[in-house]
């Protein structure tokens, strides 16, 4: 982890702007309208938010997180508005500090829910928050930021799932690989030249589901962005009609399908 970061709440001017040139690197961002502005993270900070930064000896930060208090369905929350790591920095397990630190804020505020929105179609985001930290979603927002312009957004629609982190809830038991293998897909996904492509969309009422997403979406925009698109209307069609059904993604599993290893959601029917 490093014993030259310190992980701890911004505090004085240089803090605040330490953290917003950690925001403009983490996401490549540009356009310095993207970045939430200091004067926000302030009073956030004084009035039940949170505003960390993983902090070097010469005062930069390699890591940031921004949370304020908000409302999910009725109950109080931190929501995280977002989590960075700087280039470079990312091999550190500085997200997962930032995250367990939120934890403990939230928990000593006598907040119980974490919320966050990520990028549905990002495995490794996928997999952190579902299985790492026990977060689950059964909330999808079609072009929840509309055209962003950053490195990661650039020219894709900001779809996004909405993470909640029940702070106090018992880790799950994981599938074993072969009850994994039976479960129904909802997306039908075949090889073309090397490629998963989607071959149609599937409806099912099982108590558990699966829904397959590529393992690397970046790869996958800058090689076939159209093949991308298409991943992401299916996914999209595929969430909306579940959570519509009474579904919520619980899990994240790299399950081996036709020979190769997949990604793919775990989604459970409320009973």
């Amino acid at each position: 982890m490093g014993d030259d970061i310190t992980i701890r709440p911004a505090k004085s001017p240089a803090d605040y702007f330490a953290c917003q040139e950690a925001q403009r690197l983490a996401w490549g961002i540009a356009d310095s309208g993207y970045l939430v502005p200091i004067a926000t993270m302030v009073g956030a900070q004084l009035h039940g938010g949170l505003v960390l930064g993983a902090f070097l000896p010469d005062g930069s930060a390699a890591a940031l997180s921004f949370a304020f208090l908000g409302r999910t369905e009725g109950r109080l929350c931190l929501y995280s508005q977002l989590t960075g790591v700087v280039p470079g920095q990312q091999s550190r397990g500085l997200g997962n500090r930032l995250k367990q630190a939120q934890r403990a804020f939230a928990l000593e505020q006598g907040i119980d829910l974490i919320a966050w929105a990520f990028d549905p179609l990002r495995a490794g985001n996928a997999r952190f928050n579902l299985d790492k930290l026990g977060a689950t979603a059964h909330r999808y927002i079609d072009d929840m930021y509309g055209p962003r312009t950053d490195a990661l957004n650039a020219g894709v629609p900001t779809d996004r799932l909405i993470a909640e982190w029940e702070l106090n809830a018992s880790p799950r038991a994981p599938l074993e690989t072969a009850e994994l293998q039976r479960l129904p897909h909802l997306i039908d996904a075949g090889e073309t030249n090397g490629e998963r492509i989607v071959r149609e969309v599937r409806s099912s009422d099982a108590p558990r589901v699966l829904l397959e997403i590529p393992t690397d979406i970046g790869a996958l925009r800058a090689r076939h962005p159209q093949l991308a698109e298409q991943w992401r209307l299916a996914v999209r069609d595929r969430f909306v009609t579940a959570f519509a059904a009474g579904y919520r993604a619980v899990a994240f599993h790299a399950i081996e399908t036709e020979g190769r290893n997949t990604a793919a959601y775990l989604l459970e029917k409320s009973s």
